[in-house]
């Protein structure tokens, strides 16, 4: 029985492996405390705090002063050189983020010049407590330059962002615990579960 144990803990660590994302995002949780290569445009301030962090120590703060006459007045974007989405790859777009007050944003990895193309825009409602947003896309065509681009100028209210993910591949929950696979491709068992065996 321990041989099978010692099997199926090694098959989960394999799998494990199989399923971990390369970031390409750089400065993924303000770690060094600064905010580059992150940018904001319009009326929002942003600055690097070092409590309310999601992990770490530290966290993006972005303050909207007001609504705008668009919710895209004013956003959030990742947009450094070279950004590009490649024709034919799944990408997954994964972040932290809370609010006070709550309010909508709407996520949109874009073409970064006009006519500002989206890809995989959707909108969420951010609340007190910090919550995990993503969005998944593909393109027909490569993008460039491309941008991850966050509208939020729906209403005042202060935003906290932090863990972004940017990735090859559907969606995995952050730091999220690896599962072993059955043949079928199904979730067998956790981690947890194997070691309790």
């Amino acid at each position: 029985m321990r041989h099978f144990k010692l099997i199926a803990l090694a098959a989960f660590v394999v799998a494990g492996t199989a399923f971990a994302q390369e970031n390409m995002i750089e400065n993924a949780g303000f770690e060094d405390g600064v905010m580059e290569p992150w940018s904001v445009y319009g009326a929002a301030a942003a600055n690097i705090v070092k409590n309310d962090a999601h992990s770490g120590d530290y966290a993006l703060k972005i303050d909207i002063p007001a609504p705008g006459a668009n919710f895209w007045d004013s956003g959030l974007q990742y947009k450094p050189a070279g950004v590009i989405f490649e024709d034919g790859i799944d990408y997954t777009w994964a972040f932290f983020a809370k609010s006070d007050p709550p309010v909508e944003i709407n996520i949109k990895p874009e073409l970064a010049v006009d006519p500002w193309t989206a890809h995989g825009e959707k909108r969420a409602f951010l609340t007190e407590e910090y919550q995990e947003f993503w969005t998944e896309w593909t393109v027909p065509a490569p993008v460039n330059p491309a941008s991850l681009t966050l509208h939020i100028q729906f209403d005042q209210a202060s935003l906290w962002f932090d863990d972004a993910r940017w990735y090859e591949g559907a969606y995995e929950p952050f730091g999220g615990e690896p599962q072993s696979v059955d043949p079928n491709g199904k979730a067998a068992a956790t981690w947890a579960s194997l070691k309790a065996q």
